[in-house]
């Protein structure tokens, strides 16, 4: 059972460091934009990215989902670079006619968007930008089926090291506010699409089949409005709270989503990339079921505890990251921080959709999932502001679990053990609880009482009887592993 874990294990951690780089550039320039950005400009950035992320969906029509299950369905090379080079045509050309089209109707949009045409410029830069983003995904996505993550991670690295320089360079050496934010990951973008074009040479033959080409879409298109489901899920209160109260709201309420979607980067982004290859490999195992059921305990124990910890801290990183006209924004940050862990049990209780092939389901899920979060929308965010926002996402969230989980269970029945689960929930409810009573102004008091309490977390978790004896014991194995191989380097250095 270890070995399947050391295995989607090994390329979640590589996956995870790429993906933490990559989007950390957005917390290691928290600082830096919380002082040359008003709340207001932050306001207008979310917006700008919001609306790109709607862009992106569409244009990127499931064919990075979409070419995995072609890509397996061949077991020759040949055949498989015959499905790669149909995707990256098809996807290439399609994506650049409809840029030109966002791109002619910028003004149209930033009048739309903002109710002034002064922001059209900024849009065209954010959809330029855009377009060499997504027409990286092809590439990405064949690292990701070959199982290359060292590759993948080495992408993405130099992805974030460019766009943190030119960052610097155009935010807080040449002044430029959102235009200078936006410029540097158009540049970032571009330089990383250069750098990949060789490899996606090797990668693609000139053969374009329209068999392949409509397995692919046939898969694919029905992910296309999920996705645009999901997009409101996860973006659509920016627009209310624009709407109901203001670009400063959205300013605040979108730092604090930044942070609880810290989740989203550390665990969730690098776990659902390595889990749609590792679950389908692993799919013709007598042990499968099991396997999958374990998969979701363990990742709702990492989750469950890192959300805890970005919860019970999340006013004290605001205090000493953000300056002061920010600090409001740490109480959205529990709530959102959930909402991603509940995001990843979605992901793993939708095995059976896919297993089974019935994907036609998932825009059904994400739909009413969707629907049900503009409602509550409109419902709280007028009264409440961003705190109704994050309590809208995480009751949709919740839903949107459920759902996956019934229906998924309907053709591929698996066994979890909620039991532990609730054992989890429960460790933490009561760590975050006693976590309230830090009423010190000072930082440093707050977080030596808070530390020792996150810690006493999985001594809750002993108490409470959630590990397995041979968890214990392969636990222990570590221990020693661990502490024979410092003993030798001790010896060694001596």
């Amino acid at each position: 059972m270890f070995e399947y874990f050391k295995r989607i294990l090994k390329h979640s951690i590589i996956y995870g460091v790429a993906g933490v780089t990559s989007q950390i550039i957005g917390f290691l320039l928290v600082p830096v934009y919380t002082r040359y950005l008003t709340p207001k400009d932050y306001g207008v950035l979310a917006i700008i990215n919001v609306s790109v992320a709607i862009a992106a969906i569409v244009l990127n029509m499931g064919m990075s989902s979409s070419l995995f299950k072609s890509y397996f369905n061949h077991e020759d090379e040949e055949s498989r670079k015959a499905v790669v080079s149909t995707a990256f045509l098809f996807h290439a050309s399609v994506t650049l006619v409809l840029t030109t089209v966002l791109i002619v109707f910028a003004k149209s949009s930033s009048a739309l968007l903002f109710g002034t045409e002064k922001y059209s410029l900024f849009l065209v830069i954010a959809f330029l930008s855009n377009f060499f983003n997504i027409a990286l995904a092809i590439p990405l996505a064949v690292f990701r089926a070959r199982e290359e993550s060292r590759k993948y991670a080495a992408v993405t690295l130099f992805n974030f090291a460019v766009g943190i320089g030119f960052n610097i360079l155009f935010v807080v050496v040449l002044l430029k506010g959102v235009i200078g934010v936006l410029q540097a990951g158009l540049i970032a973008n571009f330089l990383t699409y250069l750098a990949l074009i060789p490899n996606i040479v090797r990668r693609v033959k000139i053969r374009f089949s329209i068999a392949e080409l409509k397995e692919m879409l046939g898969f694919g298109l029905p992910l296309v409005p999920a996705n645009l489901a999901a997009w409101i899920l996860t973006l659509s209160d920016r627009y209310f709270l624009k709407y109901y109260s203001s670009l400063r709201e959205v300013g605040l309420y979108s730092l604090g989503y930044k942070f609880g979607t810290g989740i989203n980067i550390l665990i969730v982004i690098p776990f659902s990339l390595a889990w749609v290859p590792f679950m389908l490999s692993v799919a013709k195992e007598k042990n499968a079921k099991e396997v999958y059921s374990y998969v979701l305990t363990y990742f709702f124990l990492v989750g469950t505890s890192l959300a805890l910890g970005l919860s019970v801290l999340a006013k004290d990183i605001i205090a000493i990251i953000a300056t002061p006209r920010f600090y409001s924004a740490h109480r959205v940050i529990p709530m959102v921080a959930l909402s991603y862990v509940l995001y990843g049990c979605y992901y793993i209780f939708s095995t059976g959709i896919y297993l089974e092939k019935k994907t036609k389901y998932v825009p059904i899920i994400v739909g009413f999932a969707a629907t049900l979060n503009l409602v509550l929308n409109f419902l709280l965010i007028p009264p409440y502001g961003m705190m109704g926002a994050a309590v809208a996402t995480l009751v949709s969230y919740f839903v949107l679990m459920v759902e996956m989980f019934f229906v998924s269970q309907r053709y591929y029945e698996i066994r979890y053990d909620f039991v532990r689960i609730l054992k989890i929930l429960t460790a933490a409810g009561l760590i975050y609880a006693a976590s309230r009573y830090a009423v010190s102004s000072l930082i440093i008091v707050d977080v030596i009482y808070k530390l020792p309490l996150l810690l006493s977390f999985f001594l809750l978790l002993f108490i409470f009887k959630f590990y397995e004896p041979r968890e214990l014991e392969k636990l222990r194995e570590i221990l020693k592993a661990a502490s024979s191989h410092l003993k030798r380097k001790q010896s060694e250095l001596s």
